[in-house]
């Protein structure tokens, strides 16, 4: 039996059942029969025929027919990012000829998504060629979520008689919760510090660096012919060479984040893959040079073979080419999947998940091309994300941190927590980098633009 057989009764087929009241009555007029029979007594023989005439016309009656009933399911939004509520409506239309004056109606959502709002069950009524509705908002763990289709109890009027059904649902069945599902503009530190920079080697470009003498092939635009009228000397003039600089994104799936606000909640890891995933996307449609790396995921956990740091981490260099984004989209898959995984002990809170993760600063450095920015997604429940990031700070890479917050709630270890990640935050700031600290229950563009 089902949790949704178990709310609303026994019973999981087709069928017609007596009710509780039709059993009351039924004993109520024996017992007054039987009593007025054995002392003689004529006025419980009168009393027996109010329950008489309830058994006479709950026996004419029979509960609706589960043909007579079409459920439809919208999905206020079916790919929503992790941890954004969606509404799920379900409407119940009366097809047959005469009034449901009592459909008990249980929805079954996937195990991946909490309702966290209302409730999946309700009782309407119905008359003939109307509607009536139930709704409720769930929460979504990453990955495509299938609901089942709900269970129906239909009764009469008086609940004599009533029947289960499970009937076919018309509609939205599925709920999509991926990263990417929308794109902040990203106008901080990684989308100003990101793109095409002046490097320190002579060549082509607009911005001076030295004179030196001509070399035979040299471009005649850049002889120094003003100087040459001086002199009779030529000379060519170099400028500072333009070099692409990459952004590498940088998603923190380590054990410390796999844990979320509240049980049922997507995990503080699961919304920094979200983070990581939009954050890429903009920067890439913005046309920079993006690359990621994905702390807490073994690169032979990646669908499609990746270069991997000396942590044996993926690593996909910056880049803009289809290469690059099919990489990516599988480190974060990969990433998804680990960030779900929450662990069975300690409890899967904010408050319990103390135990040590090695960032590994160092072998991510090793593969940093110096003149990167990072973007590094974390939900800064740890010493070692901080040391991470002010590590990379330290090296003249300029960071800007995503912090996504799922700490508080009503547990004393989430409070604790919140105010260890408080102080994180203000020592980074301190240190000069960048940090949007994101609340989740506000959509990730939002903490963007308030950040810059």
């Amino acid at each position: 039996m089902t949790a949704a057989d178990a709310d609303i009764g026994t019973g999981t087929g087709t069928g017609s059942d007596p009710g509780g009241r039709f059993d009351a009555a039924a004993f109520t007029a024996v017992a007054l029969l039987t009593v007025g029979a054995v002392l003689g007594n004529g006025l419980l023989f009168v009393a027996a025929v109010v329950p008489g005439v309830y058994l006479v016309a709950e026996a004419a009656a029979s509960p609706p027919s589960p043909g007579a009933v079409r459920v439809e399911r919208s999905i206020e939004s079916t790919a929503v990012p992790p941890g954004r509520p969606t509404t799920v409506t379900l409407t119940v239309a009366n097809e047959g000829d005469r009034p449901i004056p009592d459909c008990r109606l249980v929805d079954r959502p996937p195990e991946g998504a909490t309702v966290v709002e209302g409730t999946a069950r309700g009782c309407v009524s119905v008359r003939p060629g109307e509607t009536a509705s139930v709704s409720y908002a769930v929460v979504a763990d990453h990955g495509d979520h299938e609901f089942d289709d709900p269970v129906a109890r239909l009764r009469s009027l008086s609940a004599a008689g009533r029947r289960t059904a499970r009937p076919s649902v018309d509609g939205d069945a599925t709920l999509s919760c991926r990263q990417a599902a929308e794109t902040p503009a990203v106008r901080s530190a990684a989308r100003r510090r990101a793109g095409a920079r002046a490097g320190d080697s002579p060549g082509r470009g607009v911005e001076f660096h030295s004179v030196r003498e001509y070399r035979r092939g040299d471009d005649v635009s850049r002889v120094d012919w003003r100087r040459y009228a001086k002199t009779g000397d030529l000379s060519t003039v170099d400028f500072r060479e333009p070099h692409a600089a990459g952004t590498v994104v940088v998603v923190d799936v380590r054990r410390p984040g796999r844990v979320g606000r509240a049980p049922g909640r997507p995990t503080a890891a699961t919304l920094s893959v979200d983070a990581a995933g939009r954050l890429f996307e903009r920067l890439s449609a913005a046309g920079d040079r993006v690359g990621l790396s994905a702390l807490g995921v073994a690169a032979a956990d990646v669908d499609v073979p990746v270069a991997g740091d000396r942590a044996d981490r993926p690593w996909v260099p910056p880049g803009d080419g289809e290469t690059t984004r099919t990489r990516t989209t599988a480190v974060l898959e990969a990433a998804a999947d680990i960030a779900a995984e929450r662990p069975s002990r300690p409890p899967p809170t904010v408050g319990d998940a103390g135990r040590r993760a090695p960032a590994r600063p160092g072998a991510l450095r090793a593969r940093l091309p110096g003149s990167a920015a990072v973007v590094v997604a974390t939900p800064l429940l740890d010493e070692e994300a901080t040391a991470l990031v002010e590590t990379l700070a330290g090296a003249d890479h300029p960071v800007l941190a995503v912090s996504p917050d799922v700490t508080g709630g009503d547990r004393p270890g989430g409070r604790v927590a919140g105010v260890e990640r408080r102080l994180r935050l203000e020592r980074l700031r301190a240190r000069g980098v960048e940090v949007v600290d994101w609340d989740v229950a506000e959509p990730l563009s939002v903490a963007v633009e308030g950040s810059a």
